[in-house]
């Protein structure tokens, strides 16, 4: 019995459908693509009947894949159709230059509402590992990806880098498998999760990047992120997330601080201040360190905000702030001319281990 099916269009699909059977039999799924109806150009209806064994549908889009889909007969059309009739759980793998088309019909409008995955084959086991968290099939088997499991943690990351970037930053957090990473490709996305069953959200973005030009959407999103805090959520986010210009209001009052200022400076020392000293937070850190930042970034302070790491001129670098019964956290790596710094990009050993003791805060 399958698990997995993989929907191609031959023409720009093939290789790269073949090569995920290859990779994801080898982990130990059952996945069926099909070679012999392609081949003759006709649809085989018991196709239908091997996609409603499999859990997951994973469907292959190179450029202009879904032009033919005008036409009712076209077979990735019916394939497509029948995954979102049937619910299943359908990830659409983007690959170089695919868009979606103008006058996609009614009935696969809502395929662009699903999580996509861009393919990228320099870094493809990172791809690999992305599509693998999306996954249904086989997280039945994982008995710490339950929700009964106390030490279970379901955390979402958003951020405008190439998602290759965040997947590496997730290999070197080297967490086991309590923390099921999610990467976002939207932000406005985690307004369509469950954020009672989200340990953590982290959010990261290029300079003065928003998240949708959309002021009323801008505003539910902020007012949801809040939200979460105040019922006992972790909110981690970069600096621009709370820059004033990105407009984010109520993350900035949430957070007690509007960054207003910046330098720019290769590397950034962190210094810990009296307070994380003595109360023993962020151990595994060195009293004294340098990133690879590329700038400082701070503001004004309220006066309930508590700062672990600043510069040797004072300015905060790590701080946080308790809301209701959650807590929201700041640190101040974030971009480098419209990419991520250094200290992201490597990742470099002082911010994994300031990550990983972010995600782990006790409050």
């Amino acid at each position: 019995m399958y698990q997995i099916f993989i929907s191609y269009r031959r023409l720009g699909g093939e290789a790269l459908a073949f090569l995920l059977h290859e990779k994801l039999t080898a982990e130990g799924y059952k996945v069926f693509y099909d070679i012999e109806s392609l081949d003759s150009g006709r649809f085989d209806t018991k196709l239908l009947k091997i996609m409603d064994e499999c859990s997951d549908v994973v469907l292959v889009l190179p450029p202009n894949s879904l032009e033919r889909c005008k036409n009712e007969d076209d077979w990735l059309r019916q394939e497509i159709v029948h995954a979102i009739k049937t619910g299943k759980n359908i990830i659409p793998l983007t690959m170089n230059g695919f868009v979606f088309p103008s006058d996609l019909p009614d009935e696969l409008s809502t395929l662009q509402n699903y999580q996509r995955v861009k393919v990228d084959f320099i870094y493809f086991d990172g791809v690999l590992d992305h599509i693998k968290r999306y996954l249904h099939a086989g997280k039945n088997l994982n008995k710490n990806n339950t929700s009964s499991n106390p030490d279970y943690k379901h955390i979402l990351l958003w951020s405008d880098f190439d998602s290759a970037i965040l997947d590496k930053l997730i290999k070197k957090l080297d967490f086991d498998d309590n923390y099921d990473f999610e990467i976002l490709e939207d932000a406005l996305d985690i307004l369509s999760n469950d954020l009672s069953k989200i340990d953590t959200i982290i959010l990261m973005t290029t300079d003065v990047t928003k998240f949708t030009n959309n002021s009323s959407a801008l505003a539910r999103l902020n007012q949801c992120l809040v939200d979460y805090v105040r019922s006992g959520g972790r909110l981690i986010c970069a600096h621009d997330i709370i820059y004033r210009r990105t407009r984010n209001t109520q993350l900035q009052e949430l957070y007690g601080c509007t960054i207003t200022n910046f330098e720019r400076t290769r590397t950034v020392r962190y210094v810990k201040t009296d307070i994380c000293k003595e109360e023993g937070l962020f151990e595994s850190l060195l009293d004294s360190f340098s990133l690879t930042d590329g700038e400082v970034c701070w503001g004004e302070l309220a006066p309930d905000v508590n700062v672990y790491f600043e510069t040797e001129n004072g300015y905060p670098l790590v701080f946080s702030r308790e809301y209701g019964t959650g807590i929201c956290l700041y640190f101040n790596s974030g971009d480098y001319n419209n990419t991520a710094p250094g200290s992201i990009l490597k990742p470099e050993k002082q911010f994994v281990l300031l990550l990983r003791e972010l995600i782990n805060f006790e409050y």
